[in-house]
């Protein structure tokens, strides 16, 4: 084999390797301006955390109805010298929550030196009654935020027997597994209409009743499959226009949806004079 070129000696390919290396010159006017910029933004930084231009001088509430804002600002402490970029608002909204009658609640910076409370405040769903003969007064999460000796009106009435009376703290939701059942029903008969619903009773093992107004009651056990067992109850009103009649029925059990019970009053001297 005939060689055409001679192989390039070893030091002699070290040294062209060193010449390939482009070393870049540093750019002194460029290192110069990116220094004076971080300058820049650390004065700027330093005016923003130090100045008295920046600390809070006012307070403002929205969204309070019930709470006054005494109550509010009473959860969480502003120094004199609090500056608006170091407060410790998430610290602060998570203070306004622990209020039982708040449900959300998020503060706003506004330059130069003010702070917007933003509160939303618990919607009244329904009136509880523990065991011990109390009304709570709950939202749609089963939160109770005001106590009373008597139901709230214009709310449902449901009667709780399925937790102890000293769970009942505001602020927390109600351990009551009948509740969630309890609130399908009230939603059901808002759509239906048809059937005026008074109240509602939650025994000891959860199972849940439906107090028409004018007193025809409806057993419809456990949460399970609730839907189904309101339709069933639809399609029997629909049937039977009598079962509404408190005169002549004493209750619609339906603990089972597909085989409905219904439970006659027995007739008495009243109500033979007065068919």
């Amino acid at each position: 084999m005939v060689r055409t070129a001679a192989r390039p000696v070893p030091h002699r390919r070290r040294v062209a390797r060193r010449k390939s290396i482009n070393k870049r010159k540093t750019n002194w006017l460029r290192l110069s301006l990116w220094v004076a910029v971080g300058v820049l933004v650390g004065e700027c930084v330093a005016v923003a955390f130090l100045s008295p231009r920046f600390r809070i001088k006012q307070v403002a509430l929205q969204g309070t109805r019930l709470l006054s804002k005494k109550q509010v600002t009473a959860q969480f402490s502003v120094p004199p010298t609090q500056n608006l970029f170091l407060a410790p608002v998430r610290e602060w909204e998570r203070a306004i929550e622990r209020l039982p009658k708040v449900a959300h609640a998020s503060i706003v910076r506004k330059l130069p030196g003010n702070l917007h409370v933003i509160v939303t405040e618990r919607q009244p769903w329904a009136s509880v009654q523990t065991q011990d003969g109390l009304w709570h007064v709950v939202d749609a999460d089963f939160v109770p935020f005001r106590t009373t000796k008597h139901p709230e009106a214009g709310l449902l009435q449901i009667l709780a027997s399925d937790f102890s009376p000293w769970e009942a703290l505001p602020g927390i939701p109600l351990p009551s597994v009948g509740l969630k059942t309890a609130r399908d029903c009230a939603h059901w008969a808002k759509i239906y209409q048809k059937f005026p619903l008074n109240q509602i009773e939650i025994d000891i093992d959860s199972k849940v009743s439906l107090n028409q107004v004018g007193g025809v009651r409806v057993q419809l056990g456990s949460g399970e499959k609730i839907q189904d067992k309101l339709t069933s109850l639809e399609k029997l009103l629909a049937e039977r226009s009598d079962l509404l009649d408190s005169n002549r029925i004493a209750y619609i059990n339906l603990f089972a949806a597909d085989a409905p019970a219904i439970g006659l009053k027995i007739p008495t001297l009243k109500n033979l004079q007065n068919p």
